[in-house]
């Protein structure tokens, strides 16, 4: 029986902890793809905030080529078998003045040559061409018509090419419009609610040009931020960085339904686990006490059986019969066996009944102090210890309560009081009414109840560890038997005592 209770216990635990960890997993995927599709939605919001400010800046009046033309001239295309690149060399401008209809038809003628030797000349004669063709256009570009020249080498893959068309209108956008930080930060502020950000414009010092936005994720899982870098001129590597400190709060606020069934899935496995706990526990103290009351009553039963079946022997001899004086004692004996024997079966039948059904009363008035009077003089005194009974009651002695469960409860505390104590006992029972409540105490000043166990003296069939005999008759229902007839009044009832210095117990049933 142990091993199958440990081994349910483990499995049970072990299953707990397996659901919660996968329940924990769970949710901690669905926080991330939801982190990440925010994320992806504040980066959205950033793009769409950098095309809105660059069609406002567009139609603007322009302030450097509004009576100039820009130039632009490729001087160069040349491939990179080992590196698998594309070398580009521009350059960008603005001049003076609209005549620029011969520049262009050098520019093209330009392009033809190059196109055309480009790919048959070797690197030397590439680089001679390149020379004689920045001279034939600084002899078509003189200085005294230029606002702005540039000049750029790029290095790039065919497959990341830009459309440098789209380059060249950037560049030509930040020369006539200046990217401003505090108008864009105005854009941004309505796309992105109540996210927290900060912005900056910086020139990158890597010789990489950088064509498109990045995304660069920072921070933890539950503490993230995000920085994207925009290229709005990327010819001069001028980048906008954008920061934003993603909020939690919104995920988890997406996730209410989600956690809140988790929380509530995983604390009813848990409450399952421990009604599962307890229910084995208890079965597991109920066959403890089962076969604890077992052994007990084989040994209670099998005192008065033996002494029974003494007497019966004696009986069985003629000639012992004929001693009057010791048929006396045979008999009272005898009687006095059945007297327990009578007594345990009773103790057992009520407890059986209070299992299934309810403590039947018989509920009237009488008179408490003629009961408990009767009962102490009746009270059957055992001739081994020198046993004191004093009563106490208030003014008014009729209460309203079953009569026959009530001598019975005093009956069976005045015989715990006796049964537990030395060879001379003092018994004190009060019976008193006040704020209409039957207040009944019984104090003694017997062995004590260990503070340990005091908790479950009221337990059927538990014995205290403490008995001065073990052999001492009892199956440990007397104070469960009491505790049933209180409850059955809707009474309450409560215990104090101390090893060594006695006990005393204490009834309250309504009035």
């Amino acid at each position: 029986m142990e091993r199958r209770i440990k081994i349910v216990w483990i499995f049970s635990i072990v299953a707990m902890l397996l659901i919660t960890c996968g329940q924990a997993y769970w949710l901690r995927n669905q926080y991330q793809y939801m982190n990440d599709e925010q994320i992806n939605d504040i980066y959205d919001r950033i793009l769409q905030t950098t095309q809105q400010y660059d069609s406002i800046r567009a139609p603007q009046p322009k302030k450097v080529l509004s009576s100039s033309n820009m130039f632009f001239y490729q001087l160069s295309k040349s491939i990179d078998l080992e590196a698998r690149t594309t070398i580009d060399e521009l350059i960008l401008g603005v001049l003076k003045g609209r005549e620029l209809e011969s520049v262009g038809q050098v520019n093209i003628e330009t392009l033809k040559i190059e196109q055309q030797d480009s790919a048959s000349t070797d690197d030397k004669e590439r680089e001679a061409k390149r020379r004689e063709w920045a001279l034939a256009l600084d002899t078509l570009l003189p200085e005294e018509r230029i606002i702005v020249k540039d000049s750029f080498k790029i290095n790039m893959s065919d497959k990341d090419a830009p459309n440098l068309n789209s380059i060249i209108n950037l560049y030509r956008l930040e020369l006539d419009i200046p990217f401003a930080l505090q108008q864009f930060d105005s854009l941004l502020a309505i796309r992105l609610d109540e996210q927290m950000f900060t912005t900056h414009l910086v020139v990158s010092e890597d010789s990489t040009y950088q064509w498109n936005a990045e995304l660069k994720r920072q921070g933890t899982l539950f503490n993230p931020c995000i920085e994207v870098s925009y290229p709005y001129n990327p010819l001069k590597h001028q980048l906008l960085l954008v920061t934003v400190k993603v909020s939690p709060h919104a995920v988890l606020v997406r996730m209410g339904w989600q956690l809140s069934g988790s929380i509530c899935l995983i604390f009813l496995l848990g409450l399952c686990l421990l009604f599962q706990i307890k229910t084995i526990l208890k079965q597991r103290r109920i066959d403890e006490l089962r076969k604890s009351f077992v052994n007990t009553m084989i040994h209670e039963l099998k005192r008065p059986v033996q002494a029974l079946k003494m007497c019966i022997a004696f009986l069985n001899d003629k000639s012992l019969r004929m001693d009057e004086k010791a048929m006396d004692e045979v008999i009272h004996d005898s009687m006095s066996e059945l007297d327990n024997l009578s007594a345990y079966l009773s103790k057992l039948r009520d407890m059986t009944r209070a299992d299934d059904e309810h403590t039947q009363l018989s509920v009237r008035t009488f008179d408490i102090k003629a009961s408990l009077e009767k009962l102490v003089r009746l009270y059957h005194i055992p001739e081994d210890k020198d046993v004191s009974i004093e009563t106490h009651f208030s003014t008014e002695t009729l209460v309203t309560a079953d009569p026959v469960h009530v001598s019975n409860i005093i009956s069976n505390l005045i015989e715990n009081a006796v049964k537990y104590s030395g060879t001379s006992v003092h018994v004190v029972v009060d019976c008193l009414l006040q704020d209409h409540q039957l207040m009944i105490r019984v104090s003694d000043d017997g062995i004590g109840i260990p503070v340990s166990e005091q908790n479950r003296v009221f337990d059927k069939f538990y014995r205290g560890s403490n008995l001065p005999d073990r052999s001492l008759p009892g199956i440990g229902l007397g104070l469960s038997y009491v505790k049933l007839l209180v409850e059955a009044h809707h009474g309450t009832i409560s215990l104090n005592s101390q090893a060594g210095k006695g006990t005393t117990i204490e009834i309250n049933i309504p009035q």
